[in-house]
């Protein structure tokens, strides 16, 4: 069973309804959890990561998982650096783990969550053009044959996701690695450009910022769509995102107020199977599933926007010169 890696500061309820459902799910006594309490920057975080805290100390003396490690920072951490807390967590579990499980603390899971990110990670191992295996499914209006999982390329969702190591790896080599690979390219271009505006946007931003590109949903988003590679998706989402409180680090643009989003989030269904077994063609429907993301998807940009940003990115790197 892949651990399950999960980093937190001071959001105690949604930490409790993801840690809650996770300990539900169908193996969770074979999963060995491991999670990152970060330190609190500054005095408003202090009450919700006490709760945590404490929380934990419970969970730590009673629990349904093979094991609960918790990683309680000494200093505040932080996100999207080489010692962010996240950083430091995969870091540790790539010692005793070829494979992994990631989620955000702001995730809600079905019963069946984790027997599928296993049998996934087990069954697509050796498929070096599977990138990861993703438990989120987003609420677009795609299409299926008889199969319960499906490959694209458009979204990667790190609302629970799992990987291996070796590939997670290659996928950061890519940008900041000694040779790493990208570059302006006519071809990935056009490559970009077919998965809409916001990807081609994101690609063009990770030319520049070679070398030190943070490896989040964006960029392994950018990395699938230039090198061929695919992500897993249940028919039927395993996860739920509870995370639309402005709370988090995402999601403060203002987004959560387009077409309901928050609310369309919030109450999504999932499965609620307590066991889950691979079934049908994952190459179904998956370049006519591929245009529906891009026509759907919730970050979408138009060009005016492609535009303006591509201008603001490209002043910016002027100024570093």
């Amino acid at each position: 069973m892949a651990p399950v890696i999960i980093p937190t500061l001071n959001r105690y309820e949604h930490f409790k309804q993801c840690l809650d459902s996770l300990e539900a799910c169908t193996g969770a006594e074979r999963t060995d959890v491991y999670i990152g309490l970060d330190y609190p920057p500054s005095e408003k975080y202090i009450e919700g990561w006490k709760k945590i805290d404490e929380y934990l100390q419970e969970k730590e003396r009673q629990n349904r998982f093979h094991s609960l490690i918790v990683f309680r920072r000494e200093h505040n951490c932080g996100v999207s650096s080489p010692d962010s807390n996240s950083a430091l967590l995969y870091r540790y579990v790539q010692s005793v783990s070829d494979r992994f499980i990631f989620s955000e603390d702001d995730n809600v899971f079905g019963p069946n969550f984790l027997e599928y990110m296993n049998k996934g990670l087990d069954k697509y191992e050796t498929d070096d053009s599977v990138f990861a295996i993703v438990g989120y499914a987003h609420p677009y209006h795609f299409k299926y044959a008889d199969n319960n999982h499906y490959r694209h390329n458009t979204d990667m969702s790190a609302w629970g996701y799992g990987s291996w190591f070796t590939k997670h790896t290659q996928a950061w080599e890519f940008f900041n690695g000694k040779n790493a690979q990208i570059k302006l390219s006519l071809k990935w271009v056009a490559k970009a450009y077919r998965h809409g505006w916001l990807r081609l946007y994101q690609y063009l931003l990770a030319t520049q910022t070679k070398g030190h590109t943070n490896i989040a949903d964006s960029s392994m988003t950018v990395y699938m769509i230039v090198t061929d590679r695919f992500v897993i998706t249940p028919t039927v989402s395993k996860v739920r995102n509870i995370g639309w409180d402005l709370q988090g680090n995402s999601f403060k643009n203002g987004m959560q107020g387009k077409d309901k989003i928050a609310e369309r989030h919030n109450s999504q269904p999932i499965d609620t199977a307590e066991h889950f077994d691979y079934v049908g063609d994952d190459h179904a429907y998956m370049d006519y599933n591929n245009t529906v993301a891009v026509k759907e998807s919730d970050g979408y940009m138009s060009f005016f926007a492609f535009v303006k940003k591509t201008f603001e990115s490209l002043i910016r790197g002027l100024k570093k010169m």
